[in-house]
């Protein structure tokens, strides 16, 4: 084997060893420098070298990598549902394969593109810290047990929403963008109760069931009922069971959301 044919087997074994997802820029070239090597009427590793430098491929490699780089960061941005921080990393790519490397990657505008990502993204990160905080205030108000907690989350809710106010974006549009509306990680029914829960909010000032929660009494008043009912029958379902059981008993807790359980012992049934 010539060492121009060792050079192009090389080539290729680089472009088998990257994956195309994470790096397809650099796969490419590689791929192409080998067919273009084996194109040419080339016999050493030193002619190979020295052909290529009037040639894209002699800082194709260079190019390549700074592609797959703005790739992978466009491919977060989307997923992450970052639409502007993706809009500025397309844009640093089509300016990257018009002017080159050499124009574009090592000028004072490509250091300027890059921290206009980095800003948008922290604005991202800003705002989803707040929009989360309006969320979690959210779900106390309509499920914490504790009068205290709730009229505590109504005011977070308030300090929340007038924090956005101060960024200059609403509500209303941050819930129909993908980056806000992920965190909640509800489904679309329970995306469009949070967002009516909180425009009915921010019309009033008020928040239904802060103060009282009779729905939650009513639905427990309605379970202890059926236990009562079918008291026979759980005690028979219990007698079936064949396995470890821990006695322990149910003491209020600190915690508003439910009981500490002391076990005491454990009894085979």
């Amino acid at each position: 084997m010539t060492d121009v044919k060792k050079v192009i087997a090389l080539n290729r074994l680089r472009a088998q060893m990257l994956d195309e997802e994470v790096s397809p820029a650099q796969k490419q070239y590689y791929l192409e420098l080998a067919q273009w090597l084996e194109n040419q009427n080339i016999q050493t590793a030193e002619e190979a070298t020295e052909s290529i430098k009037n040639t894209p491929y002699y800082d194709g490699a260079a190019l390549a990598k700074e592609l797959d780089g703005i790739h992978l960061r466009i491919r977060a941005a989307r997923e992450l549902g970052y639409e502007d921080v993706e809009k500025i990393h397309l844009q640093r790519r089509e300016k990257l394969l018009s002017k080159g490397l050499q124009a574009y990657a090592f000028s004072q505008e490509w250091i300027d593109d890059y921290n206009r990502a980095q800003e948008a993204s922290v604005r991202y990160m800003e705002r989803k810290e707040v929009f989360g905080r309006i969320f979690r205030a959210y779900i106390r108000i309509c499920g914490s047990p504790q009068r205290e907690h709730r009229l505590e989350a109504v005011k977070d809710m308030k300090a929340a929403l007038s924090e956005l106010e101060q960024m200059g974006v609403s509500f209303e549009e941050l819930a129909q963008q993908k980056a806000y509306r992920q965190l909640t990680m509800t489904t679309e029914e329970g995306m469009a109760r949070f967002i009516a829960f909180v425009e009915e909010f921010k019309k009033t000032g008020t928040a239904a069931g802060a103060v009282d929660l009779n729905h939650l009494k009513k639905e427990q008043e309605r379970i202890g009922r059926w236990a009562k009912e079918h008291a026979a029958q759980l005690i028979a379902a219990g007698a079936q069971e064949q396995w470890n059981r821990a006695s322990c008993i149910a003491v209020p807790s600190d915690d508003p959301m439910g009981y500490d359980f002391i076990a005491m012992k454990e009894v085979k049934v």
